[in-house]
């Protein structure tokens, strides 16, 4: 068998026609100018996204900001503020007194402090009791267990959940 090498340019017609390449250079635009559109939409949408995004989250920080404040407004009362007789007031501060053990002298001082001034943050006993920092956290975190302050509420100081008129019976008892 006989084989014969056919020049390639004239067995194939011309690489493309005329009809061809009016075809590839139709598609090629139709391309280009559906890129471009969804370019120019994009670009001519944006501000909607933007503002849509703006009106979504803020709706979201109004609504989180409402329930925070409600749950800061509503303080569950505590153990120890349910107590109402003398008796039963001045077992708890035994209890309280021997649980704490050698931290009583500085919870004492700084539960009087924060009940009298009406005002709990970690700055504020560290100023007031001169004490460190890592001392007043300490005590502050005490108080919260305790009762005598509400949690943390990031850069603003405590809420105080015993009333300033008890100021007086509260320095009675933590003497007994």
């Amino acid at each position: 068998m006989v084989m014969t090498v056919v020049d390639e340019r004239r067995a194939l017609p011309t690489v493309l026609d005329e009809l061809d390449e009016r075809r590839v250079r139709r598609a090629a635009l139709i391309g280009a100018a559906a890129f471009a559109a969804v370019l120019l939409g994009f670009w001519a949408w944006w501000p909607a996204g933007v503002l849509l995004g703006l009106v979504a989250g803020t709706s979201v920080v109004l609504r989180v900001g409402r329930a925070m404040a409600a749950a800061a407004l509503a303080e569950p009362a505590d153990e120890l503020h349910a107590l109402s007789g003398e008796e039963e007031l001045r077992q708890e501060f035994r209890r309280l007194r021997v649980r704490l053990g050698e931290d009583w002298p500085g919870f004492r001082r700084a539960a009087m402090l924060v009940t009298q001034a009406q005002w709990a943050s970690v700055a504020g006993l560290q100023r007031e009791l001169r004490i460190s920092t890592g001392t007043a956290q300490h005590l502050m975190g005490q108080l919260e267990r305790e009762g005598f302050v509400g949690p943390s509420r990031g850069t603003r100081p405590r809420v105080v959940r015993l009333a300033r008129d008890r100021a007086a019976e509260l320095e009675r008892l933590m003497l007994l």
